[in-house]
């Protein structure tokens, strides 16, 4: 934003009628305004008029289209063909309307807020398009009314009625008391009533009179013309309304105007500025480009809440405070560099900055400092009254002046001069002596140094026999003049360290004023009465204190983010205590000075402001809202804008990063008001208050969310709190269904593989059965081969029981595992322990790979058993084929930080079947790995000559008891490993037999506790 001058009130004027008549009228400053240029909205220059919705959001017609203002951001919507907009106006329902080159509609809302232009052209009959510019719009509750110089267009229950000039043309179309008059050009006056156009009694009178406005008048009707002035009609009898202006407002051309909130009006002059006017023409404010606005075509004048008077014209658009009892002057009001005390003189208002001295000129309607010092003095810090002439602080020492003489009285630089009740004695303060008092002496001026005491004095309170000063540096001390032997000096009574201060005579004591507390110095010197501060906001640095009446004070402070406050305050059961009123200023107030008449000035960095207390002031009643302006969702997708409502929104897990944007309806201190946030899911603390208008979060993890955001303005009103509501899903493999869905899976494929299996078996057992009942009637012949039968039957069925025994044991294992790990998942998920969630998900990984390996193991040996399984012997390369097992059992043995290590002669080969050898080299080095001790080795040896290929596996576990060994290759039981880890069981019993299948032999060697050794040996065919 580009600013002329900015000040933030946060009252609002109650109703009142003055004139300038006054000396103290005739002193005012420019008034606060806030320009806001093309540079600042990045459109085009011309702005036509301006709207306020229910939220606080302001719109602008402009050269390129629709601009939005939040008081934050600024946002462009194109209509038609990029067209200018020439008017927009908003319906009792919130609907924008907008009028354009042959053009007219509406803006529209999408889902997500988004406004953009619909067209109402397809509801006009072909006949009517060209009807050139839109130049008024007009809404009552029945209608909404477009006004053109061809036609004017009447938009009600969704059809557009046309109506057409009786002669030439229309003029102007605007709404009083929910009725819309136009002027009928050659006809005169005429209201809108449904379908038809009536003429107004006493119309007539303009007929041939340019009108550019119509305005409410108690039960009247206030009509503005562009050249002739301002008149009266009522019950058709018409009234010139006689104005202080009137000379001003015809030469000006009257181009728009409007009913301000207290009831008085505003007219904008086309080609100089506006001008506030009150019920009986009598005029209460210029402004015009001497008062800071920006001179150039004034078109559009609208005041939507107590003090802020919206201007717009040809170079962009001002927001005035009108009638306002601050003030200010800058370098346009004369007053150039760093302000540092100001001060009532021989009837004058004089204020000094760092390089000059300037006295107040009063003009008609304002005024203007012009400098007055013709010397250098360096820099100037303070001003005070001695003997009937002013005393001047400077670099070059103390200067009086008295009838424009200026007089050196003593040339040592001081920084702080504060002239004796009596008039005898001048208090100083330098950065050199500290803390010094001239006495008058029949010789001239005698100083006496407060020795020991070097900090920067600036502020000096005198009371009975006592001088209370403070320092830069925040040392607060209490000196007295003592005489001995016809000499005088200084004598340090008491010091405190109290921090950034300031301190004001109350009757006759002295009232300090710390950051976080108050309490007097009584006319004994002592500290009493110390209270806490009451406080609109929370000082860090206190400015300055000016006394208005022994219990009302004006308190300048600054907050801890730099926002500078003026603040009435009061003395309440002797503590300071806020009044509600208060003002921000863009400058830190270097001096303050309580004037007559009930007026105050305030001088610093930024110039010098004029507040006039006899503008009567309330804490504004009207709701202080704050609306959650944007949620835009990773880099650009936005969720919804213009503080829209919409649903809460689900946004995936996988791209969480969220900006919420937001503003505040207050007008008065939009540029002092202050947010505070919090995101309840993940923090249920409300942040600091800050002015960033913005909240980034980045990486939420799964869960529902609220968003809550409220403001403060400069005198602590907290605003009513926004909030939207949000989820975030969680990812879709942690989802309650994907987890029952995995295990229901995983459970089918296992209860099918055991069905399949039970099937096999069982017609085994019903061929030998059959078999049996055949060889019955040959019992007596064959009775030893009966009898091997029955041994292989046995056998089998043994096979059989014990299969089904680990098969029960072993897989009963695992799924008990994943039927606990899925009830601890759904604890975990209930109890929002996604870490948890996590490890038990791991968890399940391993159960099901320990039941692959099971099945694997399983199914190969059920082929081999049914006779299924298919031997295709070829030369295999020992080298490579070991290398190749290696290096995927690698990953097992390192869990363990075990070494593999390969060791044998190239060119060794196998005559047997790839995929059987492989199973056997993959189940004793498996089964190596499961019985050796972290940090050891597996070697793994082979070796060839013209006879056999031996392959070796040798590891350094906890080997094998000899009542073991004999049964190794029987099928039995799992084992577990030095990690716990569960075996099949079916491991061994595969190796035997596959390598039975290759014409292989297998040995095995093993010591207890000390490793095992297994022995493959190929005949080489």
């Amino acid at each position: 934003m580009s600013f002329i001058k900015s000040a933030a009130l946060c009252v609002i004027l109650l109703p009142v009628f003055f004139t300038f008549t006054s000396a103290q009228s005739s002193e005012k400053g420019l008034p606060f305004i806030d320009y806001y240029a093309p540079s600042d909205y990045r459109a085009g220059s011309f702005n036509f008029n301006v709207i306020k919705d229910s939220l606080g959001i302001y719109y602008f017609s402009n050269d390129d289209g629709v601009l939005v203002y939040n008081g934050q951001d600024w946002n462009l919507i194109r209509i038609t063909d990029e067209k200018t907009v020439f008017w927009i106006q908003q319906d009792a329902k919130g609907t924008i309307y907008v009028g354009s080159t042959g053009e007219f509609g509406y803006l529209k809302s999408s889902a997500s807020g988004r406004l953009s232009y619909v067209s109402l052209l397809n509801k006009v009959d072909s006949r009517y398009h060209e009807f050139g510019a839109v130049w008024e719009i007009a809404c009552t509750s029945r209608e909404t009314i477009f006004r053109s110089k061809k036609y004017i267009f009447r938009l009600a229950d969704d059809q557009v009625t046309v109506f057409e000039p009786t002669m030439e043309e229309f003029d102007v179309a605007f709404t009083v008391r929910d009725t819309v008059f136009t002027r009928d050009v050659g006809v005169g006056l005429t209201a809108i009533v449904g379908d038809q156009m009536k003429k107004v009694d006493g119309g007539e009178y303009f007929a041939d009179m340019k009108i550019n406005i119509f305005l409410p008048y108690d039960q009247e009707l206030l009509i503005g013309s562009r050249y002739d002035g301002i008149f009266l009609l009522k019950n058709g009898e018409v009234s010139v309304f006689k104005t202080e202006a009137d000379e001003f407002l015809k030469k000006y051309k009257i181009y728009h105007g409007c009913v301000t909130y207290n009831g008085n009006f505003a007219f904008a002059a086309y080609t100089k500025g506006v001008v506030v006017l009150d019920k009986n023409g009598r005029q209460l404010q210029m402004l015009d480009e001497t008062s800071g606005l920006i001179d150039y075509q004034y078109l559009f004048v609208g005041m939507f809440d107590a003090n802020n008077l919206w201007i717009a014209n040809g170079v962009g658009t001002s927001k005035v405070k009108v009638l306002s009892p601050l003030s200010y002057f800058d370098r346009r009001k004369g007053l150039i560099d760093v302000g540092s005390d100001v001060i009532r003189y021989e009837g004058n208002i004089y204020a000094s900055t760092l390089r000059a001295l300037y006295r107040l000129e009063r003009g008609d309607y304002g005024a203007d400092f012009t400098q007055f010092n013709r010397e250098d003095y360096n820099e100037i810090y303070s001003l005070d009254i001695l003997n009937d002439k002013m005393l001047i602080t400077t670099q070059k020492g103390l200067v009086t002046f008295d009838n424009d003489q200026f007089d050196v009285i003593d040339s040592r630089p001081v920084h702080y001069a504060k002239v004796s009740k009596d008039q005898t004695k001048i208090f100083v303060g330098t950065g050199e002596i500290g803390l010094g008092v001239y006495l008058k002496k029949s010789s001239g001026l005698e100083l006496l140094k407060l020795y020991g005491m070097n900090e920067p004095v600036n502020k000096i309170v005198e009371i009975n026999d006592k001088i209370v000063f403070m320092t830069k540096y925040g040392t607060l001390g209490i000196v007295s003049i003592q005489s001995e032997q016809e000499r005088s000096y200084l004598e340090l009574e008491d010091l405190y360290a109290i921090g950034s201060a300031d301190i004001v005579e109350v009757g006759d004591s002295v009232l300090v004023v710390s950051r976080t507390e108050s309490f007097f110095i009584n006319s004994q010197a002592e500290v009493v009465g110390k209270k806490a501060l009451n406080l609109n906001n929370i000082p860090v640095k206190i400015k300055q204190v000016v006394g208005i009446d022994s219990d009302k004070f004006w308190l300048s402070y600054q907050d801890n983010l730099r926002i500078n406050y003026n603040e009435h305050v009061v003395l309440k059961d002797g503590a300071i205590t806020s009044t509600g009123l208060a003002f921000g200023s863009h400058f830190h107030v270097s001096s303050s000075f309580a004037d007559k008449d009930n007026v105050i000035w305030f001088i610093g960095d930024g110039g010098a402001v004029r507040y006039d207390q006899n503008i009567p002031m309330q804490i504004p009643t009207e709701s202080f809202r704050c609306h959650i302006d944007k949620m835009i969702w990773g880099k650009d997708s936005l969720i919804f804008e213009n503080g829209f409502d919409v649903d809460p929104v689900e946004l995936p897990h996988d791209r969480t990063d969220v900006r919420f944007t937001f503003f505040t309806n207050e007008i008065n201190a939009s540029d002092e008001s202050v947010f505070q946030y919090r995101l309840v899911g993940r923090e249920d603390q409300w942040s600091d208050w800050s002015r960033e208008f913005k909240k980034d979060y980045t990486d939420l993890s799964a869960g529902e969310y609220i968003f809550h955001v409220r403001a403060k303005n400069a005198i602590n009103q907290i605003s009513e709190t926004d909030a939207y509501h949000f989820y975030v899903n969680k990812p879709w493999y942690l989802t309650k269904w994907s987890i029952i869905g995995h295990l229901i899976l995983v459970s089918g494929m296992i209860y099918g593989l055991f069905r399949i299996r039970m099937a096999n078996l069982e017609q085994a057992k019903l061929k030998l059965e059959k078999l049996i009942s055949k060889r019955t009637a040959e019992v007596e012949a064959q009775k030893r081969d009966i009898e091997t039968q029955r041994l292989v039957l046995q056998n089998a069925n043994d096979t059989k029981n014990q299969l089904f025994s680990i098969i029960g044991h072993d897989l009963r294992s695992p799924l008990n595992s994943l039927q606990g790990l899925t009830d601890l998942i759904h604890h975990y998920q209930d109890e929002q322990q996604l870490d948890m969630v996590d490890e038990m998900v791991n968890h399940m990984a391993d159960s099901v790979k320990r039941l692959r390996h099971l099945l694997d193991n399983l199914l190969t040996w059920a082929l081999n058993q049914s006779g299924n399984f298919k031997v295709n012997p070829e030369l295999i390369e020992v080298d490579f084929f070991l290398k190749e097992i290696i290096s995927i059992l690698k990953e097992s043995a390192k869990s363990k930080s075990i070494d593999i290590e390969l060791k044998g002669a190239s060119g060794c080969l196998i005559h047997a079947d790839r995929n059987s050898l492989s199973t056997v080299i993959r189940n004793l080095i498996n089964n190596a790995i499961k019985f050796s001790h972290e940090d050891s080795i597996i070697q793994v040896d082979y070796y060839c000559d013209h006879k056999k290929t031996t392959i070796k596996i040798t590891d350094q576990g906890v080997g094998i008891s000899n009542d073991k060994l004999e049964e190794i290759f029987e099928l039995t039981h799992s084992t577990y490993g030095t990690n716990n880890e569960k075996g099949t069981g079916l491991g061994l019993v595969l190796v035997s037999e596959f390598m039975a299948l290759n014409d292989g032999s297998i040995y095995v060697d093993s010591e207890l506790g000390k490793g095992t050794t297994f022995t493959l040996e190929f005949p080489n065919k």
